[in-house]
């Protein structure tokens, strides 16, 4: 790309964030006004500062793609001794992850089909197509799985690669770069990212290649062993690196985990820093020296990500964590946490990768983002216009009435569930009332229980044997007699007020059972329902009838039956013993003759002595007579009278307690279906609605959808020839 043409983009995407900014006021515009806004003044100081480049270099197996691991947080490039990289790596922020390989000739067909097969049996999703040249082919991933460049990048860009993977040969010999573009958000779009192969290798390509990369980058990271900084390969490399380049570069020496606390000096007063400083001396001035450690940085991020546990960092013999710290670290809430944080401390990353921006964004004036811009105008456009296009779409093909209809459906659905729902909830509570069983637990039933609470056995042990009792103890029937029965009224009324209130509780008991138990399958399959307090059954005798148990009739029929039978006997008596005896004689009176005179005499006589000995008999049984009476007449009493009563009257409020429990619930669901009879009213309004309004939408926002298209377009083209560039020549624009 000329000078010219880039000029004339720039003050194009000037021209285009205006444009955008302008349309953020529109009052189609769907977002965050002031945050859009902020973030096209932000692009604006972007597009005007320019941002860089930085290429990492240094022996083989000193760490370079492991640094570059970290940057991307996570295992994108092959980094152990076997996998270093032979050629030159380009690692951006995208959109989607890629893989793009440059070669300066076309490369055939057939070639690149030997590498789809290798994608395709080592189970990685991607596509590969070119560009219209052929020289330069991209790997397109389905997926952004780390794993999957890793395998791929093992396979093009590693020293053992000819011999793990021989087939794939020939398209390594025609593969000059590697770009690899990769959807990290913790990555700064605006920095490219360029591992190289060994500066100090055997092969004089690999040199020339890695000092071809240094004119054409913002900073350079030359990274050295913590074992060998100060040889004397380091030196010659780096005073050409920097009297002939001009470049800025960063020392940073690797593996710092191996050095014991007191040689981390970046000052140059002790360890590895000084001897590099006295490497330097005479040819860098005050140098920027950092000690890292990479991999403990890189695990920190994957662990911190999940990519990797706390087994895979066990495992890892050159991570080494104190016994008592990793005790220690073990005890938190989030162990795998604390462990990332002190692996990303002890790593000394974050103040290197700090230092690295802050030098990018503050001290170096070089390059430009227009690439950057454009995206974000590509996309910013038509991401503003998506709404718009989804909105014509929505006129033209109508895709909301689908979606009514299908809500209609689910509403239906959902008032015959709730209405099915309903139904069964009312069959438990006739189970419960006339008993039955539900999923295999059986119950009793209001009526059942209510026979068997007002049975005869139940009033016979709850009221006549308490009853009895207490007329067979001691006086209480005498003084009973004597108060005219009052006494034994309040006991009758003490005993059924106690009998009445057991019933009356187990009889609440089982309606608050089985009323929980509806209520608690209506909330559990996810209804407010509301349940309503019900007056609890509190059944009561009312006054109890005057009870008497008299026995003047009983003492009227012994002393007549008594008179008879002794005037009976004495006539007997005196007719057949005596009746020679003359009582003139006996007497001493003079009295006429009269027939059967002695049976008279003593017939009268035994009538008295019958009738008073019939009076003494009565008195000698009355008390246990009495008792009988009184059972009896209570037994009349309570069981066709009382019981017979309590019994409809329980029923009766039973029914009603159940009715208007059932009403509660048919209220409850058929406010539910109503609400939702009334959303599929308003979703056939809706309908009605629809297709005017969409007409509405066409003819207002198609004009602004063709600018915001016309926008998106242009700036698409100047990425797509950014991108067309950086394939064909990796000294502008990466």
């Amino acid at each position: 790309m000329s000078i010219k043409v880039h000029q004339e983009n720039r003050l194009w995407a000037f021209d285009a964030l205006k444009a955008l900014e302008q349309f953020i006021s529109d009052p189609e515009f769907e977002g965050e006004k002031e945050l859009e806004k902020a973030r096209i003044e932000g692009k604006k100081r972007e597009l005007k500062d320019g941002k860089y480049r930085v290429v990492f270099l240094g022996e083989f197996n000193v760490g370079k793609t492991t640094l570059i691991n970290t940057f991307l947080g996570d295992t994108y490039l092959p980094m152990v001794l076997e996998e270093c990289t032979a050629k030159v790596t380009y690692v951006m922020v995208g959109e989607n992850m890629q893989v793009v390989l440059r070669a300066q000739q076309s490369i055939p067909v057939e070639v690149v089909q030997v590498l789809r097969d290798f994608l395709s049996y080592s189970g990685i999703e991607a596509e590969i197509h070119p560009d219209e040249t052929f020289n330069n082919w991209v790997v397109d991933y389905k997926s952004n799985y780390p794993e999957d460049m890793y395998r791929t990048l093992s396979a093009i860009v590693t020293l053992t690669a000819d011999e793990e993977f021989p087939k794939l040969k020939i398209l390594r010999e025609k593969i000059e770069e590697v770009i690899a573009i990769i959807p990290e958000a913790s990555v700064e779009e605006d920095i490219a990212l360029v591992d190289s192969p060994g500066v100090h290798s055997i092969t004089e390509t690999h040199r020339k290649v890695t000092e071809d990369i240094i004119p054409n980058c913002h900073l350079v990271v030359c990274l050295l062993d913590s074992q060998s900084a100060g040889n004397e390969h380091n030196r010659d490399f780096i005073a050409k690196l920097v009297k002939e380049r001009q470049r800025k570069v960063f020392f940073v020496i690797n593996k710092s985990d191996q050095l014991n606390p007191e040689e981390i000096d970046p000052q140059g007063r002790r360890g590895p820093a000084k001897d590099l400083l006295r490497c330097l001396e005479g040819t860098v001035q005050n140098p920027e020296i950092f000690f890292v450690s990479a991999l403990y940085a890189l695990y920190a991020s994957q662990l911190l990500r999940g990519s990797i546990t706390l087994s895979d960092i066990d495992k890892n013999e050159k991570i080494h964590i104190p016994y008592n710290i990793r005790n220690q670290l073990e005890q938190a809430p989030n162990p795998g946490e604390e462990i990332a944080k002190y692996l990303m401390n002890r790593s000394s990353f974050q103040q290197f990768k700090n230092r690295l921006l802050d030098y990018l964004y503050t001290e170096n004036r070089e390059g430009t983002v227009l690439t950057s811009v454009c995206r974000f105008i590509r996309d910013f456009a038509y991401r503003y216009a998506k709404p718009l296009e989804v909105k014509i779409q929505l006129a033209q093909q109508n895709p909301r009435l689908e979606r009514i209809r299908k809500e209609r459906q689910r509403l239906h659905q959902e008032i015959q569930n709730n209405s099915k729902f309903m139904e069964g909830l009312i069959e438990q509570l006739n189970i419960f009332s006339d008993g039955g069983t539900i999923n295999n637990e059986k119950f009793e039933g209001q009526i059942n229980l209510i026979n068997r609470l007002f049975s005869r056995q139940s009033i016979e042990n709850e009221i006549f044997k308490p009853i009895r009792q207490w007329l067979c103890t001691g006086d209480n029937l005498t003084k009973a007699r004597k108060n005219k029965y009052m006494p034994l009224q309040e006991k009758l009324g003490e005993i059924l007020d106690n009998y009445l209130k057991s019933v009356s509780e187990e009889l609440n008991q089982s309606l608050e059972q089985y009323e929980n138990f509806i209520k608690n399958q209506i909330i559990t399959n996810g209804y407010n329902f509301q349940h309503s307090s019900l007056p609890q059954i509190n059944l009561e005798r009312g006054a109890i009838v005057a009870i008497d148990a008299s026995l003047a009739f009983s003492y009227i029929l012994f002393f007549t039956g008594g008179i008879l039978l002794g005037g009976v006997t004495g006539a007997i008596i005196g007719e057949g013993f005596l009746s020679q005896f003359s009582w003139p004689d006996y007497l001493g009176i003079s009295l006429p003759i009269i027939p059967h005179l002695s049976a008279y005499i003593l017939g009268g006589i035994g009538g008295i002595l019958g009738g008073i000995l019939g009076l003494i008999a009565r008195s000698m049984g009355g008390d246990e007579i009495r008792r009988e009476k009184l059972i009896e007449k209570i037994s009349t009493y309570i069981e066709k009278t009382l019981i017979q009563g309590l019994k409809e009257k329980t029923k009766t409020e039973l029914e009603m307690r159940k009715n208007q429990f059932t009403s509660e619930i048919q209220t409850y669901f058929d406010d539910l279906n109503m609400q939702l009879n009334n959303q599929i009213l308003k979703l056939a309004e809706e309908e009605d609605r629809l297709q005017k309004a969409q007409q509405e939408l066409i003819q207002r926002l198609q004009g602004k959808v063709d600018r915001l298209n016309e926008i998106a377009n242009h700036a698409h083209e100047i990425i797509e020839t950014a991108f067309k560039i950086n394939l064909t020549n990796t000294n502008k624009d990466v």
